[in-house]
């Protein structure tokens, strides 16, 4: 009966412990973020009258290798608009242009050597009424998430190790 508590108290902490060690940080216009330390969120709230402006958020890979970056987006302009849009460029790719009074998003993957600094570039007009909800806003949200792209060494360490097992085990059956 001990046994099994153990175990069960062993499976729910494995189900807790990638909860409790991934966080989100809030990410600021100027800021430079570690790219592989955390997931960066970004949540705009823009009032009637608020001027347009670019925004540069700057993630650097300090890996030692290639990571894969990810970025996903969402504009809504439902009660207020941003005039002229929004515009998003992500290191090379885009820009990725979301009109005026449209609620979209998009998504985007860029590969980031190591050391290198890979820009999110955010541009939106004035924001002004839509004439469907007095006081309104609209936001401009954005997710940043990458991970490390596997050393191919790896793979071949993995076939090393699996060929040093097979000859292990023929060198038993011959004993």
């Amino acid at each position: 009966m001990l046994s099994k508590l153990k175990v069960a108290g062993l499976a729910a902490a494995m189900l807790v412990a990638p909860v409790a060690a991934t966080a989100t940080t809030f990410v600021s216009p100027g800021g430079s973020y570690d790219l592989l330390a955390d997931d960066y969120f970004f949540n705009g709230q823009f009032a009637i009258g608020d001027t347009g402006n670019t925004y540069t958020f700057s993630f650097v890979n300090t890996s030692s290798t290639a990571a894969l970056a990810n970025v996903g987006a969402t504009v809504q302009q439902v009660s207020a608009a941003f005039a002229g849009g929004v515009s998003f460029t992500w290191g090379s790719e885009g820009p990725f242009s979301i009109a005026q009074d449209d609620t979209d998003g998009f998504e985007s993957e860029v590969l980031v050597a190591a050391g290198q600094t890979i820009d999110l570039i955010l541009s939106f007009g004035n924001v002004i009424d839509t004439g469907k909800r007095a006081g309104g806003t609209a936001d401009i949200d954005f997710a940043v998430e990458a991970a490390v792209i596997p050393v191919p060494a790896a793979g071949l360490l993995l076939l090393t190790a699996m060929g040093g097992l097979a000859l292990a085990r023929r060198r038993k059956t011959d004993a």
